[in-house]
Order: C-alpha cells, then sequence, then structure tokens
C-alpha cells in the first residue's frame, strides 16, 4: 500500500501534520500503531531492481564480444558445412558463457554481501519511550529524534530543530550544509532544496540536533523518486578496471593484425579461406583476453568479501585498488587503537583529592550526576524475551565517554530518567571538536534561575572558572587549585587516561545562545571537578602496526586527545618510542607546508588536533606524493575523509563520516586496515596473475601458428583443437588466480612498487616475454621434429594439441608467484588451483582418449609412453621457464 501523498507537509503546521499522522510529539506511536501501519505501509526500504537470475545472466554473456565472435564463428561453419567445427565451435560457447556466467554470479553475491552489511538503525519515541530501531521498520507518523552525525531514515516534517544543518548530498549532489527551521510554513510551490521545515531521506544531520515526524517512508519519498533500486554500494568502472579495458584495446589491434598476416600466409602456402578462416578466428578467439574485466571484477569481489570478512566493509571499488599503495597512516586513537570500551576510573573534585576518596559520595555525586545531566547518551529498556521474566535488558546509545558516564550513573544509582525528572532539560548544545565542550541548560529546581552544565575538554573549562565547588558549596577558585588539578591529570594522563570537565553556573536564559557560545557558556563557571576513563589498548593493535610498519607504510597518530594520554598509547602500541616528539593543532598552525610535511614523516604524534588539521595534513602529504590513508569518526571528520586516498571510518561513528569514508572498519580496529592492506596487495598481485597468464598463452599460439605458415608447413593445430585447450584446459586455471593467497614477503614491499594501475609492469612483460618465447620455441621444435618423423598429419596435431594443453597447466603454477620460483613456494596452497589442475587433466585425458570427443577434435590414440613422453616435455619445459624466471628475478634481486 502506497503512503499517502496527497498532502504538501511543507505547506502545514507542525500541529496540523501531527493532526493528519495521528501521532503525538512527545510519546510517538503506539507499538500497536506501528504494526498496523507496518501492514499498511510495507517496510522502509527502496525497491532494489530485480535481481537476475542464472538465465539472465547467461543472456548477458552474448554481450561480450568474446562470445559474440564465438557465435558468428559457429553460424559460418554451419553455412559452410563444417560441422564437426562447428559442433566444437558450439561446445566452447557453451563453456565460455557459463565460465562468465558463474564469474559474474559470483561477483553480483560478493557485492550482494556488502549491500546486507550495511544496515541503518533510527532514534525513535514509541510509547514515550526513546528507543533505538532498524530503519527498514520506520512508518509514517513516527517521531524521529536527529543529532549530529545521524542519518535520516524517511522523509520527515521537522517539529523542533535546535541549530540543525543538514548534509543534503544524497539527494542534491551539493556537500555544504543546509540550515533547517521546524517553525517555517512555506508556500506549495517552494523549490525542495529551499524547505527548510523538512528532512530527507538519506541526507545527513551534520550538526545541531532536532525531531521530525515521518511523513513518507520507501519509494514515496523524495530520494525513492529519483532514484527507485538505488544501490548502497554504488559499483562503478575504476581507473584500474579502464586501464584492463586500455590493455585489451591494445591487444586487439596487435592480434587483429597478426591474425591476418597469419591468415596471408596460410592462403599464400596453398590452406584453403575456409580453413585459415576459421583458424584466425580460434586465433582471435584463444589471443584476445576479453574475459580480462569480468576477471577485474571478480578478483575485486572475492578480495572485497574477504576485507568484510576480517571486518572491514569496502564501499567502493577504487579503495580495493589503493590499499596496497597506501604509503602513510593518520589514525585515531580511541576505538581504533583501543577497544573503545570506556569506563569511569576515577572523579576528582577539591573535596574528594582532599579526603583521598573518590567514590561518588559528597561532591563526587554532584561531579557525575552532573555529567548525566550534560551527557547525549540515553538509556534503552528492553523487556527481557519469554520466560525472562525477571530480566529487563539496558542498553545504553551514545558516544562511548557518554555511555561510560551514564553506565557509572546506574551502576550507582544515579539513574538518567529519574534525574531528567527532578531537573528537565530545556536546551542542549552538543560537543563539537572545535569548541571541545557540550552544554546542557536545566530547569533551576525550584531556584528563579536556570541551571546551565557544561563538560569538556579540562584547559579550557580550568582556564575559564571563576570558582569552584568544596563541599556542596561555591568559592573562589584559586590559582593553586587550578594548579593542582593540572597536575593531577597531567600525571594520569601519562599513564594512559583521558579526562572530561564538569562546570556549571546559573543564568537567566531558557535557550542558549548560539550566536557566540563560547562567551555565552565559558564565562563566570563553577568548576565542579574531573573525571577520569580508562580505555584499554586492543591486544592485537601492537602486532598489527609492527607488520604495516615492515610494509614500508608508516603510522602516525592523529588525535584530538591530550598530548601525554596520545603519547602513552602510541608508546603501548609501538607507534612512538621514548626518544619521539609530540606535536599539538597550535603546532601545526605555525609550520609552512614544507615544515609540516617534514613533521608528519618524523614526528609520529600530534595531539590536541581539530579536524581542520586533519585536513590540512592530509592534503600536504598528498601534494608531496603520498598515498594517504586517515581514519575518522565525527561529523568535521567528513572534509578529511572525503580528501585522504582511502578515508575509514570507524563502525561507531556518525553516518556523516562514513558516507564520507571508503571503507567502513566494523568492530573499529586497526588490525582490519593492516589485514587489508595487504588482501590490497593480493588483489594486485592476483590480477597481474590473470593478466600475464592469459598473454602468454595466446602470444606462444600466435608464434607457433605463424611459424608453421611461415614456412608452407601445415596447420600444428584445428581451431577446434585451439578452442579446447584455450578455453576448456586454460578457463578453469586462469579462473583459480583469484583465490590466490598473498605471495610470501607480500607485506615487506616498498608500497611504492605497487601502484595499483600498473598491471604490465616490467617485471610482468619480462615474465609474459620469457614464457610465451620459451613455450613457443619448445612447441615449434617439437612441431619440425614429429614432421621430420614423416608421421601422419593427425598424430602430429594430437602430440602438438595434448603438448600445448599440458603446457598450459603446467606453467600456470609458474604464476603462482611473480618473484620467488616454483622450489621456493607452497605448491599447493590454493586448493582452488589444484582442482582446477584436476578438472583440466580429466577433461584433456578425456578429449585424448574418448572416441567421440577424438572425432570431434580430430584427436588420434597415443601409447602410454607418447603419454609419458609428452608430460615429460611439459615438466622439462616448466623447470626452463623456472629456471630462466630465477636467473632474471631472483639473482637481479640479489645484486
Amino acid at each position: 500500500m502506497k503512503n499517502n501523498s496527497s498532502h504538501q507537509w511543507h505547506t502545514l503546521s507542525e500541529e496540523e501534520v501531527l493532526q493528519i499522522l495521528q501521532t503525538d510529539r512527545n510519546q510517538g506511536l503506539s507499538a500497536g500503531t506501528v504494526s498496523s501501519r507496518t501492514i499498511s505501509y510495507g517496510e522502509n526500504k527502496l525497491t532494489q531492481e530485480k535481481v537476475r537470475g542464472v538465465f539472465g545472466l547467461m543472456l548477458n554473456q552474448f554481450g561480450n564480444p568474446l562470445v559474440f565472435i564465438l557465435l558468428v564463428a559457429g553460424l559460418l561453419t554451419l553455412f559452410l558445412r563444417e560441422y564437426l567445427d562447428a559442433l566444437v565451435i558450439v561446445v566452447a560457447l557453451f563453456i565460455n558463457v557459463a565460465v562468465g556466467t558463474l564469474q559474474e554470479r559470483r561477483a553480483s553475491q560478493a557485492f550482494n554481501k556488502l549491500n546486507a552489511s550495511q544496515s541503518k538503525e533510527a532514534t525513535v519515541l514509541r510509547d514515550g519511550r526513546r528507543m533505538v530501531v532498524p530503519a527498514i521498520s520506520i512508518v509514517p507518523g513516527d517521531v524521529v529524534i536527529l543529532e549530529g552525525g545521524m542519518s535520516a531514515p524517511a522523509d520527515m516534517r521537522l517539529i523542533h530543530d535546535r541549530d540543525m544543518y543538514m548534509n543534503e548530498a544524497a539527494l542534491t549532489g551539493e556537500w555544504v550544509s543546509v540550515r533547517k527551521d521546524a517553525g517555517q510554513i512555506h508556500k506549495e510551490a517552494t523549490p525542495l532544496a529551499e524547505r527548510d521545515n523538512m528532512v530527507w531521506m538519506g541526507t545527513l544531520v551534520a550538526s545541531g540536533y532536532g525531531t521530525g515526524v515521518v511523513v513518507k517512508t520507501g519509494d514515496e519519498t523524495e530520494v525513492g523518486g529519483i532514484a527507485s533500486g538505488l544501490q548502497l554500494v554504488e559499483v562503478r568502472r575504476t581507473p584500474l578496471q579502464q586501464n584492463v579495458r586500455y590493455i585489451a584495446r591494445f591487444l586487439l589491434y596487435v592480434i587483429l593484425g597478426a591474425t591476418a598476416l597469419i591468415f596471408l600466409l596460410g592462403v599464400f602456402h596453398g590452406e584453403t579461406i575456409v580453413d585459415m578462416l576459421l583458424i584466425t578466428v580460434a586465433i582471435a578467439i584463444a589471443s584476445m583476453p576479453e574475459g580480462l574485466p569480468a576477471a577485474v571484477t571478480v578478483v575485486l569481489a572475492v578480495g572485497m568479501e574477504s576485507i568484510l570478512k576480517r571486518g572491514g566493509l569496502v564501499r567502493n571499488l577504487l579503495a580495493a585498488e589503493t590499499l596496497g599503495s597506501t604509503t602513510i597512516i593518520l589514525t585515531d586513537k580511541t576505538g581504533t587503537l583501543t577497544e573503545a570500551k570506556m569506563s569511569v576510573s576515577g572523579l576528582y573534585t577539591l573535596e574528594g583529592m582532599d579526603h583521598k576518596n573518590t567514590d561518588s559520595i559528597g561532591d563526587n555525586y554532584t561531579l557525575l550526576r552532573s555529567a548525566i545531566l550534560a551527557s547525549d547518551a540515553f538509556i534503552e529498556r528492553r523487556e527481557g524475551s519469554a520466560g525472562e521474566e525477571e530480566e529487563e535488558q539496558i542498553i545504553i546509545h551514545g558516544r562511548p565517554v557518554e555511555k561510560a558516564l551514564v553506565s557509572a550513573g546506574v551502576d550507582v544509582g544515579i539513574l538518567q530518567e529519574g534525574i531528567f525528572r527532578e531537573s528537565p532539560r530545556l536546551d542542549f548544545l552538543q560537543f563539537e571538536s572545535r569548541r571541545r565542550f557540550a552544554a546542557s541548560l536545566h530547569s533551576g529546581e525550584g531556584k528563579t534561575s536556570n541551571v546551565l552544565y557544561v563538560s569538556g575538554a579540562p584547559e579550557p573549562l580550568l582556564e575559564r572558572s571563576t570558582h569552584l565547588l568544596y563541599e556542596g558549596k561555591s568559592r573562589r577558585l584559586t590559582p593553586e587549585s587550578r594548579e593542582r588539578f593540572m597536575r593531577w591529570q597531567q600525571s594520569m594522563s601519562a599513564d594512559g587516561y583521558r579526562f572530561i570537565a564538569l562546570a556549571k553556573r546559573d543564568v537567566g536564559f531558557d535557550v542558549i545562545p548560539t550566536n557566540d557560545p563560547d562567551e555565552a557558556v565559558l564565562q563566570g563557571l563553577v568548576f565542579i571537578g574531573l573525571i577520569a576513563f580508562s580505555d584499554p589498548v586492543r591486544a592485537d593493535v601492537a602486532e598489527s602496526i609492527r607488520e604495516v610498519r615492515s610494509a614500508g607504510v608508516r603510522v602516525v597518530m592523529v588525535t584530538g586527545d591530550n598530548a601525554k594520554t596520545a603519547r602513552q598509547i602510541a608508546l603501548e602500541t609501538g607507534i612512538a618510542d621514548e626518544e619521539s616528539g609530540v606535536l599539538t593543532g597550535s603546532d601545526i598552525e605555525r609550520l609552512s607546508d614544507e615544515e609540516l610535511y617534514d613533521a608528519v614523516m618524523h614526528t609520529p604524534i600530534f595531539a590536541r588536533v581539530l579536524p581542520e588539521h586533519k585536513l590540512h595534513i592530509t592534503r600536504v602529504l598528498k601534494d608531496h606524493g603520498e598515498v594517504v590513508a586517515m581514519t575518522g569518526d565525527g561529523v568535521n571528520d567528513a572534509p578529511a575523509l572525503m580528501s585522504a586516498d582511502i578515508g575509514i571510518a570507524v563502525g561507531s561513528g556518525t553516518e556523516v563520516a562514513k558516507a564520507a569514508s571508503d571503507i567502513v572498519l566494523i568492530n573499529n580496529s586497526f588490525s582490519i586496515i593492516t589485514g587489508a592492506i595487504k588482501e590490497g596487495r593480493r588483489i594486485i598481485d592476483n590480477l597481474k596473475k590473470i593478466v600475464s597468464y592469459l598473454l602468454s598463452t595466446g602470444f606462444s599460439e600466435i608464434i607457433v601458428i605463424g611459424s608453421a605458415l611461415a614456412v608452407g608447413a601445415p596447420l600444428p593445430f584445428l581451431p577446434g583443437q585451439i578452442l579446447w585447450a584455450n578455453i576448456v584446459e586454460e578457463g578453469f586455471m586462469s579462473f583459480a588466480f583469484a583465490f590466490e593467497g598473498a605471495e610470501r614477503g607480500v607485506m615487506r614491499r616498498d608500497p611504492r612498487d605497487n601502484l595499483s594501475k600498473r598491471i604490465l609492469t616490467t617485471r610482468v612483460k619480462e615474465l609474459i616475454a620469457i614464457i610465451a618465447v620459451v613455450t613457443s620455441v619448445f612447441l615449434v621444435a617439437l612441431y619440425f621434429f614429429l614432421l621430420s618423423l614423416n608421421l601422419p598429419i593427425d598424430e602430429v596435431r594430437t602430440f602438438m594439441f595434448i603438448a600445448l594443453s599440458l603446457d598450459s597447466i603446467f606453467f600456470a603454477f609458474s604464476f603462482k608467484n611473480l618473484h620467488y620460483p616454483i622450489w621456493k613456494i607452497r605448491l599447493f596452497s590454493n586448493t582452488y588451483l589444484f582442482r582446477a589442475l584436476i578438472v583440466s587433466t580429466v577433461l584433456l585425458v578425456g578429449a585424448a582418449t574418448l572416441p567421440p570427443l577424438q572425432k570431434l577434435l580430430s584427436l588420434v590414440p597415443l601409447s602410454l609412453f607418447e603419454w609419458i613422453a609428452l608430460v615429460g616435455v611439459g615438466l622439462f619445459n616448466l623447470l626452463v621457464i623456472e629456471t630462466t624466471k630465477y636467473f632474471l628475478f631472483e639473482r637481479r634481486k640479489r645484486g
């Protein structure tokens, strides 16, 4: 059932909207109403394009030039009444379509897993309780609470806002944030972009907060109307895929020229036009790597799926390409290096320090209560499952620090709901890194004035406070007391503890002024105390950082935390040593670009850094040729995440940060980045292996056939034999390279040697040349030797067909490692390649021994001795290739 779209919601007042949708701004919808409306309106999701089945994927393969050429060749042979060759081509056509369908289906399944992993949630009021629900369960009339960093789950009419700005890039493409105003009522003709009392599905809260009533869901939303079937992961052609297409086009011209020459040579030496037409079509098909674009997609999809299993969601293919070339990582501390399991480890008021008491009594109680009042975390209570009547599940939502505060309150009996009833919140100013504090305004609990609670970084709050809470009363804050708090904080920060400070003041306003919040909030404060938090370092981080540094990647901590806290964590994780210095955001502002680049390359810790500093560092590094990966979680991190070559958002971060990133760390850990870099390098290596394998086999065949025709000798292969060898025998082997594991030493390479856009590197070209020349020389020598024995031509071609097929099977193992010879690697580490070897061998033996296939391919039976001799030739050929590879690469490495 469609949503009711007859209302122009932007033309109606807040109360009119609430009345039409039969909802309450303070209670929201009831559970029963939500259930009935879900039945009426359906789930809140966009209808996706119908997924093509196997038959649809098979039909899609006929858009591939390779399949088209096979189809034309098959029709041509039928027209010429070459029924046997036509049957071979039809079989080859079927196999190629099957392999292409398999590749596309696997890639599609991998991308579907990526899409499914991006589920979203929304904060709503239902039955008067604030709770977090899946965005898909939102219905018209739901009252949704929006805070900085959140994503709008549906189209909504705002009924309350506080200094609220929305990023509407998902709808308009414009990244500049738009100011919202719930109190506005617009004319019907007002353009969509100017309806500032509306919030649209998929847009992001850049700053401030607000409350909206859902008016449209799913396909009825503006985004749904504009982009029906919009996919969460945009699959676009990346520079690497474009590079592969360029290689394919270049080779097409080369192969067309070569096949034209072979055609003319054959006709000149007496071959029939029909035979030469068939052989040139077969050579073109065998030599042209039309499967490369699909292979690229499969390798990238398999790599992205592997990263997802490690806990990293790759949001676009470009990141998968660039990962292996990363030269520097700018990492935050909380969540990425630490567990993000914040816990309150100490309450420090002057009274508590005097009495050596950290328990939540006296001023310490006031400190924790004030911190909870100034927090934007909230408690959601869920009923226990059936059979667990006494169990009520308490879930705390919010940022790690805020959750720790509310949790500490629950532990000592300070319940958030209770203190908010005692002192209702009138207004709230969210924490922003640029101002480094949050403020919450509450009614004065019987007083004539209201109370403003401020939480934030200790330095500015101590500096701007004039009084101090002591034994429940306010007294003048002396320089000695201020210094005492600072020394205490610095001492504990050196042990890795993180601090926030709390202050308060009586005020006469009912709304926090936002035109100059620093002056309105940070004056005449009564300092209450400090709260210390502990956040243990992740157990696997130190090893991950050692591994990523051994890969030639520099790791720099860039955090907003205190310098001493940052330094301690950097020491524990191995980012820094005892000799390392620390720079701050204020230091960054004094440095020129050249000085800043030098500082980043020699200083591993940057503390008290603002988002604009992160952006500046990223741009300077990129200007100096570095490939930069940067982690972030906040709204204001978005510009730097977008600017970095690889933006990495933590899973617990804001929707704005995730939208601006290329990778999302689902469980936040730095170790995922290390694994992703390794996977990125494996992806590029495997692409090189597939390209090298396909090109070397094609070139060797052209050389063999061209050599035979140049001297007037009969064709060494028939068209059907070439098609079978290249599509059946090589097809399974090349596809297996997508699953080849990371090479030994992959994380010890210089990242600058791993540029993702260069597939045909000098090493790869040399390897292609080695294998093509060695293989073709052996095959040409074998061919002329067999002709000299005056054997029947069918027997000679049988020898050549089996020798060609065995070569393509055996030397596939030369591509298992592009840097080491075969005797230095684990030969059967890739089970897919081992299975492909078995399947290809069985098919080859079947083709050479089963009478129907023998007739189809014009083959004759061979003796066991001849088979052993051919296997020996193939293995000797492989040994020559590997020896040449060893002297070319290994000896060069030593030199």
